[in-house]
């Protein structure tokens, strides 16, 4: 059933659940682009939760929610026909992914999840690695377009390692970066059930391919990768295409969109072609080493050079300059400097002996004493002493960064509280309006927190079953109470005083009051039977 960009309101997705409430022919539900949020969504994925006909729901290009995603979470955990789940572009952040990951995580149905074009972080990524290592009936993920990075990207391809089900992954457009590139070379030396893996498009650098290449080089299965628009040189490109000419890769199919490649990259390529089926997409062919991701290499200081230089020649500072100064007065002119240097041989060219002396003149006089030398030498050592010590510090800060993010360890999954259920009861029953409703004396409808809500019958089950059916039997006395009072006073109706007409709605609060105490006292009931439950195991194991 295709309602796609529609524009469909609560009232729509209320009736609509009604109608598929009993409904054995509609196997699919695709609610894309309609505006609609996490309450209006409820009452679909709670018929979805009890209709065992439906197969795939795509709800994508709408707002899912915590309420939506804690419903999503619930028919996760308790269907066994839903096979295809749509979200992309719902807007799922961190706190809706947790439910998302908990309900995939106690979930054996589901086969093909788009989670694409949202904005799931590393809180989201990491309980979602969770539950990918867990499930064992998932085989198709798409998490592209999200903001998967660092500890987050570790996570996903930690979950992916342990994974033995999972055929098509896609990650693309995210951020995996260098430690990204680290965890993928794991998990593609370990998992073996992948087939096809797009990674493109995630700042994969010409430092990390190099790991991505060993990891496949260890792997058997994969059929299809993926790792264009990255900034991979030539070196790189050659590197991943050795990794596929090994015996034990079964790849088919390298995609290199928008990277350019060598005469080298496509001899080997060609050997490949000749021994298996194999195929190439790349950017071009470029006659060079390196265009695309070159190695960005900070120019040396021509003074460190001169320095250098001076010592592996054998020549001191003193004895430089008394080659210069020929007249013996204590300095030279900036051109007499450079020629000696040209003389010494120092390997610098025209322009570089220009800055070297301007450097030196620090008071723009013309010329360069003994002292201005070696005071400039020896406090451009220095500073370049000092630099180093800061790369230093800066090199080993990175590598224990990176460090940390490898050992990324994944979390426990989010588990239901006794606050969650009872907000999930709320809103099933209330926002979502599927309660019968409770009439007060003016023939005015209410929900449980008075609001206006039409007359459905319940859709859930489950946990919330005995409640739902109290509220029922309440609701139904209601009914009756009100239709007794009607009958007897419909002759004196026009005659009744509004404080007549408060006390009425009144009682109807009242009995709207007694429905909730009774909601509270059987989830307290709920929670003790929990605790009494956990305290008798642990006694037990004890």
């Amino acid at each position: 059933m295709r309602l796609q960009h529609i524009g469909i309101n609560c009232s729509h997705c209320k009736a609509l659940a009604c109608a598929l409430w009993n409904n054995t022919c509609i196997e699919s539900i695709e609610l894309e682009d309609n505006g609609l949020v996490g309450e209006d969504l409820v009452p679909i994925i709670n018929v979805v939760r009890t209709n065992s006909n439906i197969k795939s729901l795509s709800l994508s290009e709408n707002e899912i929610q915590v309420v939506g995603a804690m419903a999503l979470d619930e028919i996760l955990r308790e269907t066994t026909c839903l096979t295809h789940i749509n979200l992309s572009g719902t807007k799922l952040g961190d706190r809706e992914s947790e439910f998302i990951a908990a309900g995939l995580q106690n979930n054996n149905s589901v086969r093909w999840l788009n989670l694409s074009h949202n904005i799931i972080g590393t809180g989201g990524s990491k309980k979602l690695g969770r539950a990918i290592g867990d499930t064992t009936s998932l085989q198709s993920l798409n998490l592209s377009w999200n903001h998967i990075r660092m500890e987050g990207a570790v996570g996903i391809l930690k979950g992916l390692q342990k994974n033995n089900s999972l055929i098509n992954v896609d990650l693309s457009m995210n951020g995996l970066g260098f430690e990204g590139s680290l965890a993928l070379e794991d998990t593609l030396r370990e998992n073996s059930c992948l087939k096809y893996l797009d990674i493109s498009n995630n700042r994969i650098n010409w430092e990390g391919v190099s790991y991505v290449a060993k990891g496949l080089k260890k792997n058997s299965t994969l059929q299809m990768l993926k790792i264009g628009s990255n900034p991979i040189n030539m070196e790189g490109c050659y590197e991943l295409l050795k990794a596929v000419a090994s015996r034990k890769s079964q790849i088919l199919h390298i995609a290199l969109d928008n990277i350019p490649v060598n005469g080298a990259v496509l001899t080997v390529a060609n050997d490949i072609m000749k021994a298996r089926q194999f195929s190439i997409t790349h950017g071009g062919i470029l006659d060079t080493r390196d265009v695309v991701g070159i190695r960005k290499v900070k120019p040396e200081d021509p003074i460190t050079i001169v320095v250098r230089y001076l010592g592996t020649v054998g020549i001191r500072i003193i004895d430089l300059f008394r080659m210069f100064d020929s007249d013996n007065d204590g300095q030279v002119s900036r051109r007499e400097f450079i020629r000696g240097l040209k003389r010494v041989g120092v390997p610098l060219s025209d322009r570089d002996l220009i800055t070297v002396a301007s450097r030196l003149d620090k008071h723009k006089k013309g010329f360069i004493s003994y002292g201005l030398l070696s005071n400039g030498v020896r406090s451009h050592i220095r500073e370049e002493r000092k630099e180093d010590k800061r790369q230093e510090v800066k090199e080993r800060n990175r590598l224990e960064e990176r460090r940390r993010i490898l050992q990324t360890e994944l979390p426990e999954i989010y588990k239901r509280r006794y606050e969650d259920d009872l907000f999930m009861f709320y809103t099933s029953h209330s926002s979502s309006n599927l309660v019968t409703p409770l009439r007060s004396s003016t023939n005015s409808t209410h929900s449980m927190y008075g609001k206006q809500c039409s007359l459905l019958p319940a859709l859930e089950s489950g946990k919330a079953s005995l409640v739902s059916i109290h509220c029922q039997n309440e609701a139904q006395k209601t009914t009756r109470f009100e239709n007794e009072q009607t009958k007897s006073t419909n002759s004196t109706n026009k005659m009744q005083s509004p404080k007549s007409i408060k006390r009425h709605s009144l009682q109807a609060n009242m009995k709207s009051n007694d429905i909730l105490r009774y909601i509270q006292s059987h989830l307290q009931r709920k929670k003790t039977q929990a605790s009494f439950d956990l305290s008798s195991l642990q006694n037990i194991d004890t």
